[in-house]
């Protein structure tokens, strides 16, 4: 017969891992983000016409899954937080890695939202791949869509540098510094 008064409950394991929804969130939107970015830069090579629109309502479409995929990240973050840093790891490090992640998740919102503002204010609606549009959120201003416009372009740079920062971050940490910090984002990887 066991003392159930002298018994400890032993510590759950700590998760060393992202789970699985967080990693499909997580390379889903970045390639999104990628191929909406590589659009944009690329459409100059489209002379003007029905194939640019096309490609133009594509990068909208792709910009809208981005802004739901991250709500949906930022719900599921809350559902099932990421796993710790490793231990040891420098308090300024930790401060960087969540000041890098504040800063990413406000530009995967931004950016898109400020795509879609800046469209409805050129007076044009916006569809997600051809299926609905999206409700109107501002009335036509072709000056505020220019402020937008701009907006959307500059956020869309930080957003891409910020994200080649974090990719180099994470080489750093697996390569450099050892402490797997990038395998535990990987899903073929084991731990």
């Amino acid at each position: 017969m066991s003392n159930t008064l002298t018994e400890v409950a032993a510590p759950p394991p700590v998760k060393t891992r992202h789970d699985g929804v967080t990693m499909f969130l997580h390379w889903s939107v970045a390639l999104l983000i990628l191929v909406a970015f590589a659009i944009a830069q690329g459409r100059g090579l489209v002379p003007r016409g029905p194939e640019r629109t096309a490609l133009m309502d594509l990068h909208r479409s792709i910009g809208v899954l981005v802004l739901a995929l991250v709500a949906l990240r930022m719900v599921w973050r809350a559902v099932s937080p990421p796993p710790p840093m490793p231990a040891g790891t420098a308090p300024l490090l930790l401060l960087a890695a969540k000041a890098g992640h504040l800063a990413l998740y406000a530009l995967m919102a931004a950016v898109p939202l400020a795509g879609v503002l800046m469209t409805q204010a050129h007076g044009h609606p916006v569809t997600v791949f051809g299926l609905f549009a999206v409700p109107t959120l501002i009335g036509e201003s072709h000056a505020v869509g220019d402020v937008l416009e701009k907006l959307h372009e500059l956020l869309g740079t930080a957003i891409i540098l910020l994200a080649g920062l974090h990719a180099v971050a994470a080489l750093v940490h697996q390569y450099v510094l050892k402490d797997g910090t990038l395998s535990r984002m990987l899903p073929w990887v084991k731990r």
